[in-house]
Parts: C-alpha cells; sequence; structure tokens
C-alpha cells in the first residue's frame, strides 16, 4: 500500500473489564474495600482528549469529586482501570495497548485525583490497522458494595502519526444560577452544562460538533475572589449591601478553542430576621426571676436563626439561648434586648420591660 493510514482509536473510562484483555498497568486491580461513597459527585476529564499514537504522547486523566453541598472531597480512594481486547492489535504488531502509570490513587485537599495514560508505539511495517479500535479505561470510588460503587468515564482519541484533523468549531459558554435571587452570605449554584462544545442553536440547544469535547470551565466571579474551575461549582458573595457583579465563564474544548459569557448577578441583602420575646412585658416582686422565651423569633424564607443573645440592662450581664432566665434583685423598670442573627449574618433585634417590686 503507498501510503499506510492507521484509523482512530479511542480510549474510553468506561465501567467493565473485558475476560480476554492484555493490558499494562501499575498494578493488579485489588478488592474493593471500605464504605461506598454515596452521595458523592464524580467528574473525569482527559486533557488532551487526543494523543498520537507514538509510544511517547501521554494524557492526564483527572477525577473531581464533591459532595452533596459542592464542596471538594479529599482522601476518597479510586480504583483506575484501563480494559481492552488487545488480541486484534497483537495480531496487527503492536506490542500493548498504552499504559496506566497509576490504578490506585486518593483525592487531594481540592478533591482531585489523576493518573497518566501513555499512547502505545506504531506498529512496524507490514503491521496496518484500518479499523477503530477501542480502549477502555474506567475510575471507580472504591466501596465495600461493588455494584453500587461510583463508576465515572471520559475519552480520549488516539490518532496516527501525520494525520490532521478537521478545525474544531468555537464552543458556546452558557450557564445558569440558582436560587435567585442570591442573597449575601448564601451559597448560590452556578451550573454550566448548558454549554456547547461547538455552536449552539437560537434556542440554546447544542449543534452536531465533530467529536469535540469541552475540557475546562473555569469561573471568575467579579467580586476580587479567586477564580475557580469546574462544571458545576458554587460560591458565596460577602460584601454587604445591594450589588450587581459580573460573572464570567470560559469554557475550553478539547481543540484548545476557548469562549466566554459574562452575565449580571444581583446580589441582594434578604429579609432580616424577627425577634420575639415572651413576655414582653411582666412585673415580678424583688429577688423574682423571669423566664424568657425566643422560641417565636423567625427567619426569612429559606432562612433559619443561627443564635440567640441576651442582654440585662438591670445588671449589664449577657447571655445566650432561645430561653434564658435572670433574677431580679433591685427596684424599678428594666428592659432587656434580644439579638437574633440568621444565617446570612443579619440580626433583628427586640425589646422587652421587666418591672420590679418592693
Amino acid at each position: 500500500m503507498g501510503k499506510r493510514i492507521l484509523g482512530l482509536w479511542t480510549v474510553v473510562v468506561a465501567l467493565a473489564l473485558s475476560a480476554a484483555c492484555t493490558v499494562h498497568q501499575a498494578d493488579e486491580a485489588p478488592a474493593l474495600t471500605g464504605p461506598s461513597e454515596f452521595g458523592l459527585a464524580v467528574t473525569m476529564t482527559a486533557k488532551p482528549d487526543r494523543v498520537t499514537i507514538d509510544g511517547r504522547s501521554t494524557s492526564t486523566i483527572t477525577v473531581q469529586v464533591r459532595g452533596p453541598n459542592g464542596e471538594a472531597k479529599p482522601k476518597v480512594a479510586l480504583r483506575v482501570d484501563m480494559i481492552v481486547d488487545c488480541r486484534p492489535l497483537l495480531r496487527q504488531g503492536f506490542k500493548d495497548c498504552g499504559t496506566l502509570n497509576a490504578q490506585n490513587i486518593e483525592t487531594d485537599a481540592d478533591g482531585r485525583a489523576s493518573v497518566t495514560y501513555t499512547a502505545p508505539a506504531p506498529p512496524p511495517p507490514p503491521g496496518e490497522n484500518n479499523t477503530e479500535q477501542t480502549v477502555s479505561i474506567r475510575a471507580t470510588a472504591v466501596g465495600a458494595d461493588a455494584q453500587a460503587a461510583i463508576q465515572r468515564t471520559v475519552d480520549i482519541r488516539l490518532v496516527p502519526p501525520g494525520v490532521i484533523l478537521p478545525p474544531a468549531d468555537t464552543p458556546t459558554a452558557a450557564f445558569t444560577v440558582t436560587p435567585t435571587p442570591v442573597n449575601v452570605n448564601v451559597a448560590a449554584t452556578f451550573d454550566a452544562s448548558g454549554s456547547c462544545p461547538g455552536q449552539a442553536s437560537s434556542t440554546g440547544a447544542c449543534l452536531a460538533s465533530t467529536s469535540v469535547a469541552i475540557d475546562s470551565y473555569a469561573w471568575n466571579f467579579g467580586d476580587g475572589s479567586t477564580p475557580t474551575s469546574g462544571k458545576t461549582v458554587t460560591h458565596t458573595f460577602t460584601a454587604l449591601g445591594t450589588f450587581t457583579f459580573s460573572v464570567t465563564l470560559t469554557v475550553t474544548n478539547d481543540r484548545g478553542v476557548r469562549a466566554s459569557k459574562t452575565q449580571d448577578v444581583q446580589v441582594v441583602l434578604s429579609v432580616k430576621p424577627t425577634a420575639v420575646i415572651v413576655p414582653a412585658s411582666v412585673t415580678v416582686p424583688l429577688g423574682g426571676r423571669v423566664f424568657f422565651d425566643g422560641g417565636q423569633s423567625f427567619a426569612a424564607t429559606g432562612h433559619s436563626i443561627v443564635s440567640h443573645v441576651w442582654r440585662f440592662l438591670d445588671d449589664g450581664t449577657t447571655k445566650t439561648g432561645v430561653t434564658t432566665s435572670h433574677d431580679y434583685g433591685n427596684v424599678g423598670t428594666y428592659s432587656v434586648t434580644l439579638t437574633v442573627t440568621d444565617d446570612t449574618g443579619q440580626s433583628g433585634f427586640a425589646t422587652g420591660t421587666v418591672t420590679v417590686n418592693p
């Protein structure tokens, strides 16, 4: 054949192990141990997701693990398997199907862990591959229940030397914010799932793209905070008052083409909580004890009260708790104040009156 063209293969992080496979990996697959990781959000990326079949090109596969509230989860044990039926390739002169540098990994303080895949070397002449071949790799959150263990996938395409890929479209960045309105000191969720690796229609639907995927999502929240990354992230605005921040999402597809979307997000103070003192007014004899209840205080819808602080102006003492009591040892009329603070840091106040008779 005048010009030998190798077909494209696909490296896939998949769910199952083929019974007949020849794979070079760092370790043998250990048995699953430890508790299952329920409630975790696991995502995977491969960068780059196209490597040349030259025995040297590598791709870094990164696993990101977050908890149910979007927080990074450190020290999550993961098992990575590369799975492929190598027999067709071995018959064509390939010595292996690529390698992984590790099989057992653990997430760091940022909830990330990674392994490196190295492409196989091409076969010597007259070896030839005209058939698309799939290599499967899987990442599994280690748990005692293998059927319930979390597994995720990512794709890497192996490109024969000399193959020129067609140009990639410019991606389309899009995101949503919940809940709205966004409140000060309350975490909001920013979701870029509506972004497209290529062009989008007038309705926002992704148009067909030639095997291109989004490789990274970068966020700048416009409030001076440190930029972050991820398809879905949470962010808390702390500036007191009502402000409009320009939030920018930048997406980059696996061909290195990027696009950005800037959207104004209004951040407001929620309604202050309301403090209620029971009893609001009471008369007691000298030396009498009064029991106060702040349990009827309430926060704005969707929020909660996190602290109750009582101040007794007859002697200047301060106490905390939903309920409390105070002894009055002096004749006169005195005020008692209750300050309640909600989960956004806002406070409400109430004042009661105690009359002490001789």
